[in-house]
Formats: structure tokens, C-alpha cells, sequence
């Protein structure tokens, strides 16, 4: 396409690239992406299976009814308090459409979610970022930023840190804009900030089922918030955001707190095992509070990473300062945690 074509905030632009997705059925072991290691419910995939059926030739509920139903009673909230929409980075770009204009600041701490600076790009506002000192701990200058739009990504991703409650309430109560808290790992952490929505009119949670209810492929995310935030996110969405089956997926899988569970404690205890041993073997740990484990090998990274994927083993790597040299780890199952580990040696 030429040039003169192209909107010119978005010359030079680049785009957010996912991690690999190689076919399915392959044998590679995909420790990149931050997939589930236990499949979806078994009362999800039946769910499923009883809406394929010929109302699949009719649009779904323009605004998710009854996931936003389920949801809300999960939660103790009322449904106009939730919306939902495809996958957690809809959920992220509806707050950009929502929160701030062309030519606004939008403030986040980094390293985070590296999504964040190609949106800002796209809707041409420009980032306010806030390094960190330590990876737990939130700069305290992002309180003070006017920016009319905030995230945290609590627990940070890639870091896997959780920050702290205190100084995240602090960012929000010193804010006069909207406070977006990604959550999308929360389950996997020892807290979370609900109850910053009993305290604060101007706080916006995010989370998905992508991660701690192995639904990742169904692209399901939803938003917890005051009445007037969720209102003006959900007047911005696209109509029809969220499929008939990732409607009844979502609400078969809130309901499955006893499936849920088992998923959220064998991923955290499969996380301590992979962080002990990476630990053993020379890595620098992050304490993590999510469904993987961010670490800084004792050779260069970008060898390793090759010689894994050599080895059909998929991990992310990061090069770009200030975490140049650090790669992060999906938890997976206790197999291929031994073939990684094996592999590791082999590279080591």
C-alpha cells in the first residue's frame, strides 16, 4: 500500500506481535503464550457443544446478558456493573475509545504489557511511562501523572511481580481519571482489587478466562466496575462483540468454581517446582504471583531460546531494555517441565 495512504500517526508504527502459535498436533511443547495447562471444564465443553445448533444463525445478545448475569452473581454485583468482550485486549482498546482522545496522555508504569504502546499509536495519544525500580514495586510518580487514563497490570506482566494494594490504592484515590487494573493473572495471586470498587468511583477491574479457565481460544474477557465506567465502555464496543458460544462458555465456566479451583492451585503449585529448579540451575527468579515465570538466565538468552526451539520448546524472550537478556516461562504441566528442564541442562 503506498505511503500516502497510510494515516500518518502510524507511520513507523509498530504493531504488538503475539508470541508463536505453531499448528496444532505438531509435538511442540508451547511455553510462550501463557495457555492453560488444564483443559477447559468438562461442563464448558458441554455447554458448548449443546448451543452448536442451528441458533447459531442468529446474532447473540448485543451485550452478553447472560455472561454479564453469572458474572455479576459471582461477584456480588449488580450486571450493569460488568461488561464483556472479545478476549481482555478488546476490554483494554474499548478504555482507549472511552477514557482518552487524540492528543491525551496515557499513563502506565514499565515494563508492562507491551500492548499498551501500539494502542496509544492507533488512537494517537501519547504514553506517559513510569519506570520502575523494582519489579514489585509501583512508581510512585504514576500517581501524580494527570494522565485522563491509567493502567496498572496487576499482577504485571511480563514480570509476573504483584504490586503492592497500598500504593495501587494510592494511584487510583490521588487520580482524577479513570484507573484501569488489568487483572488478567489475579487468580493465581494471593489478592486482588475488588474491593477498590466499593471505595472508588473512578476504578475499572479487567480480567479474562483465557487464563485461569483454559479458554484461552475462545477470546472471553469482562470488566468489573462502577455503573457509569461500564455504560460509557460498553457504548463504545463494537455490536455483537462476543459470539453465542463464548457467551454460554463463559457462564458455564463461572459457575464451575470447583473446576476453576483445580486449575488456579495445580498451575501455582507447578510454578514453585519451575521457579525452585531454574533457581538451581542459576536463573534470576521474579517472585511470581501469575500462570508463569519471568527469569534472567545465567548465559545469554537469546542461545538458549534457539536451542529450545531446536528442541521443539517455545519460551518468550525479551530484548529490548530494560529487561534485554530475560525470557519468561509458561507453568506447565510436570511433563513438560521435565523436558524443559532436561533441555536446559543439555543447553547449559
Amino acid at each position: 500500500m503506498p505511503k500516502s495512504l497510510v494515516r500518518k500517526a502510524l507511520e513507523g508504527f509498530q504493531p504488538y506481535v503475539p508470541g508463536e502459535q505453531p499448528p496444532d498436533g505438531e509435538g511442540w511443547i508451547k511455553l510462550n503464550t501463557n495457555e492453560s495447562p488444564v483443559p477447559p471444564s468438562p461442563k464448558v465443553l458441554s455447554a458448548i457443544k449443546d448451543a452448536a445448533t442451528d441458533a447459531l444463525r442468529l446474532y447473540p445478545s448485543p451485550t452478553a446478558a447472560p455472561a454479564r448475569e453469572a458474572i455479576a452473581l459471582r461477584f456480588g454485583l449488580d450486571p450493569l456493573q460488568v461488561a464483556v468482550g472479545n478476549g481482555g485486549d478488546e476490554l483494554i482498546e474499548l478504555c482507549f475509545r472511552a477514557f482518552a482522545g487524540a492528543g491525551d496522555t496515557v499513563a502506565y508504569p514499565t515494563p508492562t504489557y507491551p500492548l499498551l504502546e501500539p494502542l496509544c499509536r492507533i488512537h494517537e495519544a501519547r504514553p506517559s511511562t513510569h519506570p520502575t525500580e523494582e519489579f514489585s514495586e509501583l512508581p510512585p510518580s504514576l500517581a501524580a501523572d494527570p494522565a485522563p487514563l491509567k493502567f496498572i497490570v496487576n499482577p504485571n506482566s511480563p514480570s509476573g511481580a504483584l504490586f503492592d494494594q497500598d500504593a495501587v490504592e494510592g494511584a487510583v484515590a490521588a487520580s482524577s481519571g479513570v484507573v484501569v487494573i488489568d487483572e488478567a493473572y489475579v487468580d493465581f495471586a494471593p489478592h486482588s482489587c475488588l474491593p477498590l470498587l466499593e471505595r472508588y468511583d473512578n476504578v475499572l477491574l479487567l480480567r479474562t478466562f483465557s487464563k485461569s479457565y483454559g479458554l484461552a481460544g475462545l477470546r472471553i474477557g469482562f470488566a468489573l466496575g462502577p455503573r457509569e465506567v461500564i455504560e460509557t465502555l460498553s457504548s463504545v464496543k463494537d455490536s455483537y462483540n462476543v459470539d453465542r458460544l463464548a457467551i454460554v462458555a463463559a457462564v458455564a465456566a463461572i459457575n464451575d468454581e470447583e473446576h476453576h479451583r483445580k486449575l488456579v492451585d495445580a498451575v501455582v503449585h507447578n510454578r514453585g517446582e519451575l521457579g525452585a529448579a531454574l533457581a538451581g540451575m542459576g536463573f534470576d527468579v521474579v517472585p511470581s504471583a501469575t500462570n508463569f515465570v519471568f527469569a534472567r538466565p545465567p548465559k545469554p538468552a537469546a542461545g538458549i531460546v534457539g536451542a529450545l526451539r531446536e528442541r521443539r520448546i517455545l519460551v518468550r524472550h525479551y530484548d529490548r531494555e530494560p529487561i534485554a537478556g530475560w525470557i519468561r516461562i509458561t507453568v506447565g504441566t510436570r511433563d513438560q517441565h521435565d523436558k524443559l528442564l532436561k533441555a536446559l541442562k543439555e543447553v547449559l
